[in-house]
Order: structure tokens, then C-alpha cells, then sequence
């Protein structure tokens, strides 16, 4: 990973706020440690010394070159725990000289002195922290006949972490009136993780809810998200759905074809209700019709964008690993 001198004047010249921490002055390793923590969580970005931000306006306003930056930096990398990358160099800007840095996106939690920190408008804050010696919680939301898959995951994770841990489950998330009771789970836990099948992804409450989190920074970095494959089937029995794999990773025809499995729901509904033309019998419907409308268009191409971006597990790997992976994301 490079810093390019010219991303960070184009950065500037624009006001690309995206992703980006700018401070006039900051050289206390202990605040600095935070940004990068913040940004390493969430997807990456800069930090900006010397630079200020007004409505919404970059200006370099400077940082002199006496200040030690790299013993300020040695210092800050060893308040963080976990593997945080990032590369940092003085930058002149019409003759100005801030100090930049470059976060990477991590695929693991970053901490600082025991706590978990994701950016948020030009700061961070504090995502979770340890404040008792009570186990983390694990929430494992799935459907009923994927049972079989998070039985194998929940042992391999017990006999890693005996009492470590505190698993919970919930196999269907319950339509219209679930909604927030799902969001207030997922806050009263510190992890969650996501069983992703065939007959999920065809599940409605599971795609408009799960649709509706990616969509809150604060629960994307408690998610993980383990996809199924053909592979799994031997771990079924006879109990079986026809289809367990997604193919998701086979590329745009595969998703599109979720995609149009939701339009196709969307339009045979539609058609019914035109059918009948009565308002009042409809009414109900007509909020399926909408959620529908709101899988096909936006919530299952993100999230099979944000699953594609190495946001999802595969359980082979995972078991082959002796899950390892979320053990480690866990502890």
C-alpha cells in the first residue's frame, strides 16, 4: 500500500469528506491510534494533520516539519492491537506541508486499550468495550433447515472457546413487527453471525431486515457472514433442502438470478392484486409489494456486493480451519 501525494491535493481540492479524519493539529499518539482504529473498522481511509475542515471546506492550514511524526507514529502503531495497516508521510499542498496518513480496511477488529472504535463524520466512536468480566455473546441467526450446519459451528466454536463465550440462536426472523425487535437483538449482543443459504436469500424478513442492517456502519462490524455451498449437503441427512448453496461467487449471471427470483415475487403479486382492484383487500399486500420492490431493486444487489467483498466466510474453509476465523474475530 502507497500514499499518492497527488490522492491526497485531489482529496483536498474537492472536499472528498468520504472516510476522512482532518484535524488543524493532533500529534497525541493515544487520539491517533483512535482514527486509525476507527478507519480500519469501517473501510479505510485518511487522516489529516493540519488540515480543517469549514462548512464542509478543506483548507491546509499546516504542520511545521519539527514536529517528530515518526517516533509520534512509533508510538501510536504500539496502542493498537490487531494488524492495522497503514502508511504515513509529510505532504506539501500549494506550498503547505500537513502530515497524511493512509488507513487500510481491515479484515479483523482493531482495538485501542480493549476498545472498539469505527469512524464516524470526521471522529470515531466507541463501537464496544470491555467493561465487565462477563463472556462476549454470540448471536447466530439462520433458517430452520440450515440447523445441521450451525450445530457443527457451534461445537467447534464451544470446544475452542469452552466458556469464553455465550452462544444464543435464533433460527427465523418473523415479518413486519420483527424488525426492530431483530435490530435490538443485535445490540444486546456483541457479535452475530449469519447463515447464508439458498432458502435464506428467499426468505423475505431475512432479506428486508438484513437488508435494512448492512445498511447502519455500527452493525456491519459485528456481522460475519458464513455462505453455504453445495459442499454442506453431506451434513444434512435426509433432511435436506432441494437447494443449499447460493453460487453467489459464480459470478453476475448467478446473482442476477436472486435478483430476478425477487422481481418475479414482485410482479406475480402485483398481478393478483390487480386482479382483485379492491383497495381495502389489498392494503396489506400492497406493503409486501414495497418490501419486494425494495429486495429486487437496491437490498439484494448490496447485499450480495457487500457478501462479495470478502464479507462472507465459506464453511469449508471455516472447517477446515477448526473455525479459527471466527474464533478469532470473537476473542
Amino acid at each position: 500500500m502507497k500514499l499518492n501525494e497527488k490522492d491526497i491535493i485531489d482529496i483536498i481540492s474537492k472536499s472528498k469528506l468520504d472516510n476522512l479524519i482532518c484535524k488543524p493539529l493532533e500529534s497525541r499518539p493515544g487520539e491517533l491510534a483512535k482514527f486509525i482504529c476507527g478507519l480500519a473498522n469501517n473501510e479505510g481511509g485518511y487522516i489529516l494533520i493540519g488540515v480543517e475542515k469549514d462548512n464542509g471546506i478543506l483548507k491546509p492550514v499546516g504542520l511545521q516539519l519539527a514536529f517528530d511524526m515518526s517516533s509520534i507514529m512509533e508510538s501510536t502503531y504500539k496502542k493498537l492491537t490487531g494488524d492495522a495497516y497503514s502508511v504515513h508521510q509529510y505532504v506539501s499542498v500549494a506550498g503547505i506541508n500537513i502530515f497524511a496518513i493512509k488507513v487500510k480496511k481491515s479484515k479483523r477488529k482493531i482495538m485501542v486499550d480493549g476498545t472498539y472504535y469505527c469512524y464516524k463524520n470526521n471522529g470515531v466512536e466507541i463501537i464496544g468495550a470491555k467493561v465487565s468480566n462477563e463472556p462476549p455473546t454470540l448471536f447466530i441467526s439462520y433458517t430452520e433447515c440450515d440447523t445441521p450446519i450451525v450445530d457443527i459451528i457451534e461445537k467447534g466454536i464451544r470446544e475452542k472457546l469452552k466458556n469464553e463465550v455465550e452462544v444464543s440462536r435464533y433460527t427465523e426472523l418473523r415479518y413486519k413487527d420483527s424488525f426492530m425487535a431483530f435490530m435490538n437483538t443485535l445490540q444486546d449482543h456483541d457479535y452475530v453471525l449469519i447463515i447464508i443459504s439458498d432458502t435464506y436469500l428467499k426468505r423475505q424478513a431475512c432479506m428486508y431486515e438484513v437488508g435494512e442492517t448492512l445498511k447502519d456502519h455500527h452493525y456491519k462490524n459485528k456481522l460475519l457472514f458464513v455462505v453455504l455451498s453445495e459442499n454442506e449437503r453431506r451434513y444434512y441427512g435426509k433432511n435436506a433442502p432441494e437447494k443449499i448453496g447460493t453460487s453467489i461467487y459464480d459470478g453476475a449471471q448467478a446473482k442476477l438470478e436472486y435478483i430476478g427470483f425477487w422481481k418475479d415475487k414482485h410482479d406475480n403479486l402485483r398481478e393478483t392484486m390487480n386482479k382483485i382492484g379492491d383497495y381495502e383487500a389489498t392494503r396489506e399486500a400492497a406493503k409486501d409489494l414495497q418490501i419486494m420492490g425494495q429486495i429486487y431493486r437496491k437490498d439484494m444487489g448490496e447485499l450480495l456486493q457487500f457478501l462479495s467483498d470478502e464479507n462472507g466466510k465459506s464453511f469449508e474453509k471455516l472447517y477446515e480451519n477448526e473455525f479459527t476465523d471466527i474464533v478469532e474475530w470473537i476473542v
